[in-house]
């Protein structure tokens, strides 16, 4: 390795059926950095899933060693490592911390064995809405320069909340600086860190610009649709009530059912469900909508949410009705906000007879600003700082 070197503690997976900021921000880095990837931290009851089930796809022989731990996808290293104790069941707090504690070490004792046999020299870590694991760095890696990057409001993670929180407050005054996704994300947690930085999310223009759109299609069916994660962050009376009053309009939700009170509450003749489509799929799937939406209610976790389907959309072409569930300023002139069944009619309506050719060729362009690229050059300037100075 000849570039800076980096590691990233990833929270979520590699591979997938849905688009991660981390994953996608690694790729762009590869251009300027050396990258290992710390795969997501399987537990041995995985193992266990592994083998008896295999449709689960949980690679448990790298997890165990049996097979290499290391394989390389667009330029970056990632790196498989052992299994952990699982954790996340434990309500109290310090029995939750000795055992996320041994975890620490079994995870960063493995990645440091591993750079020193390579003889790679670290020159930063990136710790990705991982506190679990971010908190034993400085003991494994004392003199590295380390960063947390937040993507998402921890308190209002189902999945990490018991613990996220507490431990997130933890870290931040110990990193080298904080990196967050949104202006409310910085807002509410930039005081705890010594640094704050901001990095949107992006959009891979090189596999949407092929699917880009031309001109409004003149279908008499108006398809709506929503590409992600089909949960309770979706406003469904909104929905409903909007399929109700809306003629000649078809919903179609794509995505994983991550809950099925929600799919169930959204249960309309007009209203459809497709499953998860994969990530190099994705443009094609959003070139067969009229219009994109982002109906999220408004909470304390949405708040804080600088979606990533939203430069998606734009990148394809598409006009965006969406809740104000977030302060995105920056979007002002490119999406159409809606908090009512009546307004949501109304813009529908309005983008029919309104919506040409320039429209959307200010959309793609508009996207294209905010590419994946961009916001890289901005997090290795973060990053790497300390050789920017030394410049």
């Amino acid at each position: 390795m000849k570039n800076p070197s980096l590691i990233c503690l990833s929270m979520t997976p590699w591979k997938g059926d849905y688009l991660k900021s981390t994953v996608e921000l690694m790729k762009e880095l590869t251009s300027e950095a050396d990258i290992i990837f710390v795969d997501y931290q399987f537990t041995w009851k995985d193992i266990f899933v592994g083998i008896l089930k295999p449709q689960s796809q949980i690679p448990w022989k790298q997890i165990l060693g049996l097979k290499k731990r290391i394989t390389i996808e667009s330029n970056v290293t990632i790196y498989t490592p052992p299994p952990i104790f699982p954790s996340f069941w434990i309500k109290n707090e310090k029995l939750f911390d000795f055992i996320n504690q041994i975890n620490q070490k079994i995870v960063l004792k493995s990645i440091y064995s591993f750079v020193k046999k390579k003889d790679i020299t670290i020159t930063s870590i990136l710790t990705a809405f991982n506190p679990f694991l971010g908190l034993g760095v400085s003991e494994i890696f004392p003199n590295t320069p380390h960063y947390y990057y937040c993507y998402d409001e921890i308190n209002e993670a189902h999945w990490l909340k018991t613990h996220g929180g507490r431990l997130e407050k933890l870290l931040m005054p110990q990193v080298n600086g904080c990196i967050f996704t949104s202006e409310k994300l910085k807002e509410i947690k930039g005081h705890y860190s010594k640094n704050s930085f901001i990095v949107k999310n992006g959009v891979n223009t090189t596999i949407f610009k092929p699917y880009a759109k031309h001109a409004p299609s003149n279908n008499s069916i108006i398809k709506i649709g929503y590409l992600g994660s089909i949960d309770d962050r979706l406003d469904t009376e909104l929905i409903i009530k909007s399929a109700e009053i809306c003629p000649n309009v078809q919903f179609h939700f794509v995505g994983r059912v991550v809950h099925e009170n929600t799919k169930n509450n959204l249960n309309h003749s007009s209203i459809f469900f497709e499953k998860a489509v994969p990530i190099e799929d994705v443009p094609k799937k959003m070139r067969e909508f009229d219009i994109g939406i982002i109906p999220y209610l408004k909470n304390k976790f949405t708040q804080a949410i600088y979606p990533l389907k939203i430069n998606e959309y734009l990148a394809i072409g598409l006009p965006v009705i969406m809740t104000s569930f977030a302060k995105l300023d920056e979007f002002s002139s490119m999406v159409i906000i809606a908090d009512s069944a009546d307004s949501f009619k109304k813009s529908v309506d309005n983008i029919i007879l309104t919506d040409n050719k320039n429209l959307i060729r200010e959309r793609t362009t508009f996207a294209e600003n905010n590419s994946w690229k961009n916001r890289s050059k901005l997090l290795y300037q973060i990053l790497f700082s300390n050789l920017n100075d030394d410049k």
